[in-house]
């Protein structure tokens, strides 16, 4: 049973929540009335009133009309931020579309019923077509990143197996379901794919990420005495910086950094640097030319080039240069 000087105030609160907005406001006889038809509780006004005061007092931003009604203004996100959310959980690629649909309606329902009804529709579209966008099917992906934040935070190896397709494009596990046991250091949300940058061996001294959607059979290896903190896998990683890495990094490949020099045809190319390396890069003229100078995973800056081949030119280094024009001469033999 609820009792009604004690759950007044909460009740009061739900109400509003759920009723009230800035186009809706609420007399107090129609804060109990639906008090009394959701819960079956009576209030007086005097409890409404004094409910009302110590909302205000809390800090909740209610807003009063001079001719009677109260409405809260304050919630947990605004529009612009649901929307925001919205749009970033539609089109991501790492969680399927049940799992989106979900998320979704538990940002829209922080807001009134009417306001949650517009959101709702103005959103109606993504829910609708979540299932349309290429994303993963691996249903295990909110549990696979609990267990994953849990052994960073404590500091322990897992275990898993990891998905990949054969020949005929039917889903396999890599390597015949080999089992690889590593050392978690983060997750990081690339270009709509979650990533867990890993040691695998600690002996090799090298970062490696796996797409966590392609994980499976994740585990916590318990009483392990194999885990290796990053700062004592290699004194370069001693004052790592996860974000100077993502940045030098652009596709999540892993490897060396490498600083190139990039021709770039017409002006319009300046967009694409900036777009991909923002800060690891700048512009130049020289000669009445356009040239990037950038810093970055050589992979991530050879299929970078590769991608906008038709606009840019590496002049440096030369082993780079060489290595897309091999790629190139190969793929003309066919």
């Amino acid at each position: 049973m609820i009792e009604n000087k004690k759950a007044s105030i909460l009740l009061v609160l739900r109400v509003l929540e759920k009723y009230s907005d800035e186009e809706h406001f609420l007399t107090q006889q129609d804060i109990i009335n639906k008090i009394y038809e959701l819960y079956g509780v009576e209030l007086e006004r005097k409890s409404i009133a004094y409910s009302l005061n110590l909302l205000e007092e809390l800090g909740y931003d209610l807003v009063r009309k001079e001719k009677g009604g109260v409405a809260l203004f304050s919630r947990l996100f605004d529009e612009t931020e649901a929307n925001y959310l919205i749009d970033s959980i539609f089109s991501s690629r790492s969680i399927n579309a049940k799992e989106a649909k979900n998320l979704i309606k538990k940002i829209s329902s922080t807001f009134s019923q009417n306001k949650e009804k517009e959101l709702f529709n103005f959103n109606s579209s993504y829910l609708y077509k979540t299932s349309e966008v290429a994303r993963t099917k691996n249903k295990e992906i909110m549990y696979t990143i609990s267990l994953l934040l849990e052994a960073i935070k404590n500091k322990k190896r897992v275990a898993f197996k990891v998905i990949d397709y054969d020949k005929h494009g039917k889903e396999v596990y890599r390597l015949k379901g080999f089992i690889y046991k590593v050392s978690p250091y983060f997750l990081v949300n690339n270009s709509g794919r979650y990533y867990l940058l890993c040691n695998y061996r600690a002996d090799y001294k090298t970062l490696n990420t796996f797409r966590i959607d392609y994980l499976k059979d994740v585990e916590i290896i318990e009483n392990d005495k194999y885990y290796t903190e990053l700062k004592d896998l290699d004194p370069k990683y001693k004052d790592f910086e996860i974000t100077e890495y993502i940045n030098n990094h652009i596709y999540f490949y892993g490897g060396e950094v490498i600083e190139a020099k990039i021709k770039l045809k017409n002006e319009h190319a300046v967009l694409f640097v900036k777009d991909w390396f923002n800060e690891n890069s700048y512009i130049v003229n020289e000669n009445d030319e356009i040239f990037a100078y950038t810093k970055g995973n050589e992979n991530a800056i050879l299929f970078w080039c590769l991608q906008y081949l038709q606009v840019v030119k590496v002049i440096s280094p030369a082993f780079l240069k060489d290595k897309i024009k091999n790629i190139l001469l190969d793929y003309l033999k066919d």
